[in-house]
This record gives C-alpha cells, sequence and structure tokens, in this order.
C-alpha cells in the first residue's frame, strides 16, 4: 500500500484484478509530465505514443508531475472471499480458469517446495467488494472504514539464514493446513487482503543483511509448462520462496515497455543468498523468452541486457519516443544504465 501514483504509472501496475479490468495505465486520462524536452500533457486519446511510452517506461521519459485517473466507486471496505486448496498445480490452474472470470480479484498463493504428486499445491483466494446491504447493521454504522495497522515489527538485526528451505517448508506445510479445504463469503478487510504482508513492519529484514530477490515473470496462455518447469526447478533445488503468488493477466495495455500481457504470471520471493541463484534464474530468463514472455521490469535486478528486446519488441519503437523527449539522455537510473534500455 506504499505505491506512489507516479510510481504506479511508470511501472503500469498490475493487482489481482487485471484478468478483467487491466492495468493501472487503462485507468488514466491524463499525465502533466516534466520530460527534458519541456512540459508536456499527455493522454491515450491524443499523443498516445508519449502516453504509453510514460505508462509502463520505468520513469524514463521525465518526471510525472500530476496524473488524472478514474477509480471504482465502492460502498463498504469489506472483500466477500472466496477460499479454495489446490492439492496441485495442474489443479490449481485448471480451478483459475474454470473460475476466475467470476470474480473481480482473484490471486493463488503456491507452495514451491511441495513435491511430488503434490508439486504446486496452492490456496486459491478470489473475492468482490461487498455491498453496503450485505453489511450488518453494526458494520453499516461505518462501511468505509479504513484502519491499515502493522501487527508486528522486524527487529532490524536479524540473524543470516533463517530463511531457509527447512524454515520455509514448516511455514509453507502450516499455511497451506490452515487454508479451509473450501470456504464461501468470508468477509475481509481491504488493508488485509489486498496488503497482508503491510501487517508485519519491516518484514523484508527477515531475509537477513544479504536481503531477498523477487522473480517475477508473465507467459502466454498456451506456455502452462514455463510455469511448470518454474515451480518444479525451484522444488528440486530446494530454493525457499517465503511468497510464490500465481495469477492471470487478461488483454494488456499499449504500453511499449509494459509488463502485462494475456496469459500466467509467477512472483516468487527467495533470500538473495542461495548459492547459484544467478545461473538458475539466467537459464529461466531464456525458457520464459522462448516462450514468448518476459521479466517485469519493475521487480528486475539481475536480469542479462541480451534478454531485454527478446522479451520486449516494441523496444526500438520506445527508444525512438524517449530520445524525442529526453534528447540530451538526462533520465537515468541504475535499471537503464544495467539493462542498456536508453541509448
Amino acid at each position: 500500500r506504499h505505491v506512489t501514483v507516479g510510481g504506479a504509472v511508470a511501472a503500469d501496475i498490475h493487482g489481482k484484478n487485471h484478468h478483467r479490468d487491466g492495468s493501472f495505465g487503462d485507468y488514466v486520462d491524463e499525465i502533466d509530465l516534466l520530460a527534458p524536452s519541456g512540459r508536456i500533457t499527455v493522454r491515450p486519446d491524443r499523443d498516445a505514443d508519449a502516453f504509453w511510452a510514460t505508462a509502463g517506461g520505468m520513469g524514463l521519459t521525465g518526471v510525472i508531475a500530476e496524473v488524472t485517473l478514474r477509480l471504482l466507486p465502492i460502498e463498504t471496505s469489506t472483500i466477500s472471499v472466496d477460499t479454495d486448496r489446490a492439492d496441485d498445480l495442474d489443479a490449481a490452474m485448471a480451478m483459475m480458469e474454470e473460475g476466475d472470470a467470476k470474480y473481480n480479484y482473484t490471486v493463488a498463493w503456491i507452495d514451491c517446495l511441495a513435491r511430488g504428486a503434490h508439486m504446486g499445491r496452492a490456496v486459491l483466494l478470489r473475492g468482490d467488494h461487498v455491498k453496503l446491504d450485505d453489511l450488518t447493521a453494526a458494520a453499516r454504522q461505518n462501511p468505509l472504514r479504513f484502519t491499515p495497522a502493522t501487527r508486528l515489527k522486524v527487529p532490524p538485526m536479524v540473524p543470516g539464514g533463517l530463511m531457509n528451505k527447512f524454515t520455509i517448508a514448516a511455514f509453507n506445510e502450516a499455511w497451506f493446513r490452515k487454508a479451509p479445504k473450501h470456504q464461501s463469503g468470508h468477509l475481509d478487510s481491504i488493508e488485509h487482503f489486498f496488503h497482508p504482508l503491510d501487517g508485519v513492519a519491516d518484514w523484508n529484514r527477515l531475509y537477513g543483511p544479504h536481503g531477498f530477490l523477487q522473480y517475477q515473470f508473465a507467459v502466454p496462455f498456451g506456455a502452462e509448462e514455463v510455469v511448470r518447469h518454474t515451480i518444479q526447478t525451484f522444488s528440486e533445488a530446494g530454493t525457499p520462496s517465503f511468497l510464490a503468488v500465481l495469477k492471470r493477466f487478461g488483454p494488456g495495455t499499449p504500453g511499449h515497455l509494459s509488463f502485462p500481457q494475456p496469459g500466467w504470471t509467477l512472483a516468487l520471493d527467495m533470500p538473495a543468498s542461495v548459492p547459484g541463484l544467478g545461473r538458475l534464474l539466467d537459464k529461466l530468463d531464456e525458457r520464459v523468452a522462448a516462450a514468448g514472455g518476459r521479466i517485469y521490469l519493475a521487480k528486475d535486478s539481475r536480469m542479462q541486457p541480451e534478454m531485454l528486446a527478446a522479451m520486449y519488441p516494441r523496444l526500438d519503437e520506445w527508444r525512438e519516443i524517449q530520445v524525442r523527449l529526453d534528447p540530451d539522455g538526462v533520465m537515468q537510473s541504475d535499471l537503464s544504465r544495467r539493462l542498456r534500455l536508453t541509448r
């Protein structure tokens, strides 16, 4: 919940509702952009090239000063959640294919350490906003109550190695067993449903002094084998992933560097100190690219620059617009330098 509006535009972020509602850029009407070439106002129906180079452009077309956007009106701050357990990855993906269209928000938590017949077992969480008339009389007194709070705080000094395959396997087992086999209509707050990790302050410290890495990719429908291969690779390697999330994407935006595309997206958090992690992810990158997929630039810190054009086929088109908006190469970032995004 700590995302800024400018960052949301620059990364063209997505949520649990992309399969139905698309990504952030779909709801932006206007961007006031402080480009190095001059201050301009861009819209998707006017200056579309500059607009879609900025939406998903990772902040490299200029500073986003002001945004006009559309929001979804809601009557309550409560979500009605249906929960289902899936015994393996194939069952989880089948349940998502069959049922996701019925819900505004869907996500599957995946156990990446489960092996054998239970590889990729999952807990599916799918929900919709609750209408005012569906609340109790007491809850209707303050239907838009929003009280985000941190219940726990991780101390600043956490020993390295705390997040290993043994501790995470124990957590995954407890999490899977705790979830009901099937539950309908459980009422949850929007702060807990959308941002459960924010309930633990400084949760990233759990990974120790070396920190963590998140690997997120998208592949088109028909490339489900890449998802299976990735989860199997992590399972067989015993690579601990505390948070592994699977979602389905709907149609992507016209953004040249926007990440979402129709298909599947898998995100995995893992300790950055895992031996051989770089080589493992480089091989996965190649498989993702060969399937017509891509890595999420907003979460990338290690991809090789040679993979960029294969994953983002509109890269040259974006570069032409970026040079027009920034002819002197003022806009730079660690990401752009490492991947040689800008010329």
